[in-house]
C-alpha cells in the first residue's frame, strides 16, 4: 500500500507518427484501498486521541476516511466514533493543526467495530511556518498563480475554486521546477461542485511539461442556499464524474462500459509503449474489445483485474477541444498498464495507481474536477449526451497558416522567399505533418500553385518572380484540404507587390471605405458603436472624413479616420431607414442594414486597466426579456460564462481581467436559450499569468484582411483593428466532407481508341523520383476514371500508368497533374506602404531584367527518366544501319561483357567465365521479361545501356542491369496500354 492519497503526474510528449499530437501523461495516485460493494451493513471506527507530549486528551481532532466525505471530530475527552458503510481497505487519518498527522491503512469487514488508540506528536515546523505566513512578497504571489493553475486546473470548475489561507503554502522554483509544501492543511472552496475540501499537501512539483502532487483529502458537502443550487451541484458533479477514470473503471466492474458510453480499443503494436496514431481514427489498426469481458473478477478479494495492454478509450457522450482525430470529435484517452495486471475495487478505486498512466481527455482532471471516492452518480443522468465541456456551442477544430515573406515589394526576376507555419488554431501547437497548398494570384488569375509537404509545422521555400509577370498586387495564399471546411478569408494570406513600369505610371488613389458595427449589426434606437476602415485601392491606408446622412439627407453626425486608416463613432439610428456616408471627396458609401429590434454589445477594455466592462443594450419590451448566456471564449475554449437576464434596457457586466486566463483575441458572445448567437464582439487580452509576448502574426491570423503595423499605443491599435475586421469564427456545422490529406492522389482517365471509356479495368502505376519508388493499383469506374491511394513523392517525378486489359490496345491514358484541389478566391488584403524612391528603384530593375529576358533564351534541362541511374558502364547507340537487326544481334556488340542465353542475359566475369546471376532487364527503366525484350528490333531502339553495379530492390537474385532505351516516337508502350508522364511532386 502506498501512503499517497491523491497525486497526479503528467509528461508532455510528441508522437512521431502521422498525427504527432502532443499528449499529456498522468498517473493518478488516488487512494489505494480495496472496496466491497456498497452495503447497508455499517462499520464503526471508535477510539481516543491524546497528546504524545503531555498525555492529555486532544479535542476537535479531525478523524476521517481519506478522499471521502466520511469524517468526524473528537470530543472534549478526545474520544471519537465514526460510522461508515463500506468494506475493504481504507486509510484512517487523524489530523490537527500543530501536530503531525496520523494515518493507518486498515481492512474493514462487514458489521465490524474497529478501535484505535492514537497519540499525536507535536509538529515543530508549525511555529516557524506561522512566523513567515504573513511575509509573502511579489515573487511568492507570482509563484502562487502558477501553483493555482497547475493544482486546481484550467477548467470551468477551477475558475470557481478558491484556496482559503494560501499563505501557509511554501513555494519555490529551482531549475525550472515549481515546488510547494505545507505543514498544515488548507481549505479549498469548490463552488462549482459544492464541496469544502480540507487538503493536506505532502508534495507538489511542476515543470512546463510535467507535474505531480500528493496529499490527503476530506470532502465536506456545502449547504445549498435553495433547491435550485442543490440541483445545479448535482448536475455539475455528474458532469465531472462522467468520462473520468473512476467512471470508466466502475463501468467495467459492473459490466456496463458500453451502455455508459465507452468504446475501448487495443493497440496491436506491442513492441513499444509509445502511442503512435494516424490523424484519422479509421486509418489506425486497432482492435475493438469489450473490457467488461476482458476484465476478470477476484471474488475472494472483491476486486476487478485488467490485464496489461495499451487501451484506447473513447467516451462518446462528450467532445474534447483537443480533437484528437479529424473524423472522431469525442473524448479520447490512452490507458497504459505497467506490470502484469491492474487491480481496482468495484467502486473504481485503483489498488496501486502507479500501475497506470493515462494521456488524453481523462488526464485533464485536477483537484477542481475530482470527486470523493464515495460519490455515487445519479443513474437517471448517466446516459444522456453532455454539452461540449468547456467549448463554445458547435466548436470545430481549425488550423492556422502563418506566412512570412522576405519583403513585401519585388522587381521582376527577384526571388520571393517565404516561410509557412501550420499550427493548431486552439492550442497554437505546431501541426506535425500536413500537405499545404500554396497559390500566388492577382485579382484576375492564379499564376502559380504548388503542394508542400510540411513536417514539424514549418517549411521555408522560394519562388522566382518571372520576368514576364505583369506588375501589380499579388497574394500568397496557404491552405490545406481541412481548411476548405471553413471561411476562406481566414486561410493564410499575405499581399505583396511586383513593381514594373506599368505600376509606376498607373497609381489609382480611389478610396475604399467600410463600416463595421461593434455587435455585427445596427439596431434602431440604440447606441451603436461603428468602426470605420479607409484604404486606397492600391491598399495603402488613408485618412478620410465624412458625414452620416439619413434617407432625407439630414446630417446625423460626422466621422473621420486617422493616418492608419481606422476610426469609430457612436450613432443611434432613429429608425430602420437606410443610412449612407457622404465622404469629403464626394463619394457615397451605404452603411449596413438597420434591424428594428435586438441587442447591442459595447465592450470597453481601455478605460479600466483591471476590468473588462461589457454593456448590453436592448430595445425590447419587458415581456420579451429572457435569460441569455454571456460567454467569453479564447479560440473556442470558454474562459468566462454567466447568465445575463435583462432587468431594463441596459445590463452591465464588470469582469476582472485577472479572472480571464490566457492571452490572445477573446470573443464576447451573447447566446439565446437555443445557443443561437445574438451579438458578438472581440477584444485582446494579455494575461499577467502567461509568459507570452504579443505575436503580431498570431493576432493577424484571428482577423480577416489584417496587416499589423508597429505602433506606440498597442492596446488602442489592437482595439481599433478588432473593431474594423471580421474575427475568425470557431463554430460551424460538422466538418466531415473533406478529409485531411496524407499524400497526393494520382487521378486520370483511360479511353479506347474510339473514345469510349475503358470501364472496370485494373490499373497499375509506378512513381519514380530521386528519392521515391512507389507502386499502386487501382481500377477504372464506368466512366474510365481511376484514382490511387494518397502517396508521398517529391520534386521532379515520372509516373507510369498501365491498364491491364488484354482486349484493348492503344488505349488513350490521360493524367490529371494538377494536385491543387481548387482555385482560391481573391479577397482584399492590405499591403505594406512603399516609398516613391524605392518604387522607382524597383521599377528600373524590372525594366533592365525584362529587356534582357526578351533577348536571352534559356533552356530547361529535363531529367531522362528512361535511365534511372547516374551513368552506364557501356552504351550502344543504335544508328540507321542497325535498324534491321533484332535485339539478339545488337547484344552481340557487348562481346566479352554479357552472354545472352535462353532464359536471360548473364555477365561475363574475368577469364571468360559466365556468372550464375542474371542481369535485371528493363525497357526505358521499367522492369520487363526476357521474352518481351527479344521482340524488339533496332528500328524501335535508341540505345542499349549495361550497368554492372546496380541492384533492383524487388529482384535480389539479379545482378546489374540491361536497359533498352526506346526512341521517343516508338509505339511500343502505346500498344502495351502504357504511358509515362513527367510531373512535379511535393516540395519539402
Amino acid at each position: 500500500m502506498r501512503n499517497q492519497i491523491h497525486g497526479v503526474k503528467n509528461q508532455t510528449h510528441c508522437n512521431q507518427a502521422n498525427n504527432g499530437v502532443s499528449q499529456i501523461r498522468f498517473v493518478f495516485l488516488a487512494l489505494a484501498f480495496l472496496s466491497l460493494p456498497f452495503s447497508s451493513v455499517a462499520q464503526t471506527l471508535t477510539g481516543n486521541i491524546i497528546d504524545d507530549a503531555t498525555n492529555q486528551p486532544l479535542p476537535f481532532v479531525n478523524v476521517f476516511i481519506s478522499n471521502t466525505t466520511k469524517g468526524t471530530q473528537t470530543d472534549v475527552k478526545g474520544n471519537f466514533t465514526l460510522r461508515v458503510q463500506t468494506s475493504g481497505y481504507v486509510k484512517v487519518v487523524a489530523s490537527m493543526v500543530g501536530f503531525k498527522s496520523f494515518e493507518q491503512e486498515v481492512v474493514l469487514r462487514p458489521d465490524e467495530t474497529r478501535r484505535f488508540s492514537i497519540r499525536l506528536q507535536p509538529d515543530t515546523r508549525f511555529l516557524a511556518e506561522v512566523k513567515v505566513a504573513g511575509k509573502r512578497d511579489k515573487q511568492w504571489k507570482r509563484l502562487y498563480k502558477d501553483f493555482q493553475r497547475e493544482f486546481l486546473g484550467r477548467t470551468k470548475n477551477a475558475r470557481n475554486c478558491e484556496i482559503k489561507d494560501p499563505y501557509f503554502i511554501d513555494l519555490s522554483r529551482k531549475k525550472q521546477v515549481l515546488h510547494a509544501t505545507s505543514s498544515r492543511p488548507f481549505e479549498i472552496h469548490n463552488k462549482s461542485l459544492g464541496y469544502d475540501i480540507e487538503y493536506q499537501l505532502e508534495q507538489f512539483n511542476s515543470t512546463t511539461t510535467s507535474y505531480e502532487f500528493s496529499g490527503k483529502l476530506l470532502y465536506r458537502e456545502m449547504t445549498a442556499k435553495n433547491e435550485g443550487q442543490q440541483k445545479e451541484w448535482e448536475l455539475a458533479r455528474n458532469d465531472a464524474y462522467r468520462g473520468s477514470i473512476y467512471h470508466f473503471l466502475r463501468a467495467v466492474a459492473h459490466k456496463k462500459s458500453q451502455s455508459e458510453g465507452f468504446r475501448v480499443y487495443l493497440d496491436t503494436d506491442t513492441t513499444t509503449q509509445r502511442i503512435s496514431r494516424n490523424r484519422y481514427f479509421r486509418n489506425n489498426r486497432l482492435l475493438e474489445i469489450n473490457p467488461d469481458t476482458l476484465a476478470y473478477t477476484d471474488v475472494a478479494l472483491q476486486r476487478v483485474i485488467l490485464p496489461n495492454r495499451k487501451y484506447e478509450i473513447h467516451y462518446l457522450h462528450r467532445r474534447d477541444p483537443q480533437s484528437w482525430y479529424f473524423d472522431l470529435n469525442r473524448e479520447v484517452t490512452w490507458l497504459t498498464i505497467k506490470g502484469a495486471a491492474f487491480a481496482f475495487s468495484y467502486d473504481g478505486i485503483p489498488e496501486n495507481s502507479y500501475q497506470i498512466a493515462t494521456s488524453g481527455s481523462m488526464s485533464k482532471k485536477r483537484i477542481a474536477d475530482l470527486l470523493p471516492n464515495d460519490y455515487q452518480p445519479n443513474d437517471s443522468l448517466s446516459s444522456a449526451p453532455l454539452e461540449q465541456a468547456g467549448l463554445i456551442p458547435n466548436f470545430q477544430k481549425q488550423e492556422k497558416f502563418l506566412l512570412q515573406l522576405s519583403q513585401s515589394h519585388f522587381a521582376l526576376g527577384d526571388t520571393l522567399r517565404y516561410q509557412v507555419e501550420v499550427i493548431d488554431a486552439t492550442s497554437h501547437q505546431f501541426v506535425p505533418q500536413t500537405i499545404v497548398y500554396l497559390a500566388i494570384r492577382n485579382e484576375n488569375k492564379v499564376v502559380w500553385q504548388q503542394p508542400l509537404w510540411i513536417e514539424n509545422g514549418r517549411l521555408s521555400g522560394h519562388w522566382v518572380v518571372p520576368d514576364s509577370l505583369q506588375g501589380g498586387t499579388y497574394q500568397l495564399i496557404a491552405y490545406n484540404n481541412w481548411a476548405r471546411h471553413f471561411d476562406e478569408r481566414f486561410w493564410g494570406r499575405t499581399s505583396f507587390q511586383v513593381i514594373d513600369a506599368s505600376v509606376l505610371s498607373a497609381q489609382n488613389d480611389s478610396t475604399n471605405v467600410a463600416f463595421f458595427p461593434e455587435s455585427g449589426h445596427l439596431i434602431a434606437e440604440l447606441p451603436n458603436r461603428v468602426g470605420v476602415r479607409s484604404f486606397t485601392k492600391s491598399d495603402a491606408p488613408v485618412a478620410v472624413d465624412g458625414w452620416v446622412l439619413n434617407a432625407t439627407n439630414d446630417t446625423l453626425m460626422a466621422f473621420k479616420t486617422n493616418a492608419e486608416g481606422y476610426g469609430n463613432f457612436f450613432i443611434m439610428p432613429p429608425s430602420t431607414q437606410p443610412l449612407r456616408a457622404k465622404l469629403s471627396n464626394g463619394n457615397d458609401v451605404i452603411l449596413p442594414i438597420i434591424r428594428p429590434k435586438g441587442y447591442v454589445i459595447n465592450v470597453d477594455v481601455l478605460r479600466d486597466t483591471a476590468t473588462v466592462i461589457i454593456k448590453i443594450y436592448n430595445n425590447l419590451s419587458a415581456q420579451e426579456w429572457k435569460p441569455m448566456r454571456l460567454l467569453i471564449h479564447l479560440r473556442g475554449q470558454i474562459v468566462y460564462e454567466a447568465i445575463a437576464t435583462p432587468k431594463g434596457n441596459l445590463t452591465t457586466a464588470r469582469i476582472a481581467k485577472e479572472d480571464l486566463e490566457g492571452t490572445g483575441v477573446m470573443q464576447v458572445t451573447l447566446l439565446d436559450a437555443l445557443n443561437n448567437p445574438i451579438a458578438s464582439r472581440a477584444f485582446y487580452h494579455l494575461s499577467d499569468d502567461d509568459d507570452v509576448s504579443f505575436h503580431s502574426q498570431l493576432f493577424e491570423s484571428e482577423l480577416s484582411a489584417c496587416c499589423f503595423a508597429t505602433t506606440t499605443n498597442l492596446a488602442r491599435t489592437l482595439d481599433a483593428l478588432l473593431l474594423t475586421h471580421d474575427v475568425r469564427p470557431y463554430s460551424s456545422s460538422d466538418a466531415t466532407v473533406l478529409e485531411y490529406e496524407s499524400g497526393l492522389t494520382v487521378r486520370g482517365m483511360i479511353k479506347q481508341p474510339n473514345g469510349r471509356p475503358v470501364a472496370n479495368s485494373p490499373v497499375i502505376g509506378l512513381i519514380q523520383s530521386d528519392s521515391t519508388a512507389l507502386h499502386f493499383q487501382a481500377s477504372t469506374d464506368v466512366e474510365g476514371n481511376f484514382a490511387s491511394t494518397p502517396m508521398l513523392f517529391f520534386g521532379d517525378t515520372n509516373i507510369t500508368i498501365q491498364t491491364q486489359n488484354d482486349k484493348i490496345k492503344n488505349a488513350s491514358i490521360a493524367l490529371d497533374t494538377r494536385w491543387t484541389p481548387i482555385i482560391p478566391q481573391w479577397f482584399w488584403h492590405p499591403v505594406q506602404h512603399l516609398s516613391s524612391s524605392k518604387r522607382d528603384s524597383l521599377a528600373q530593375v524590372s525594366r533592365l531584367r525584362h529587356a534582357v529576358s526578351t533577348t536571352t533564351q534559356t533552356s530547361k534541362v529535363s531529367k531522362d527518366f528512361r535511365r534511372p541511374y547516374p551513368k552506364a558502364d557501356s552504351t550502344l547507340v543504335i544508328d540507321k544501319s542497325d535498324h534491321a537487326f533484332p535485339l539478339l544481334r545488337l547484344l552481340g556488340e557487348f562481346h566479352g561483357q554479357i552472354k545472352p542465353k535462353t532464359d536471360g542475359v548473364y555477365w561475363i566475369e574475368q577469364g571468360e567465365k559466365v556468372s550464375t546471376r542474371k542481369a535485371f532487364l528493363s525497357i526505358d527503366g521499367l522492369p520487363t521479361s526476357w521474352e518481351s525484350l527479344q521482340a524488339l528490333s533496332g528500328q524501335e531502339i535508341d540505345a542499349i545501356d549495361i550497368i554492372r553495379h546496380f541492384q533492383a530492390s524487388n529482384e535480389p537474385a539479379t545482378q546489374g542491369m540491361l536497359n533498352v532505351v526506346l526512341k521517343p516516337n516508338s509505339q511500343f508502350w502505346t500498344e502495351q496500354n502504357l504511358k509515362r508522364f513527367n510531373v512535379n511532386g511535393l516540395i519539402k
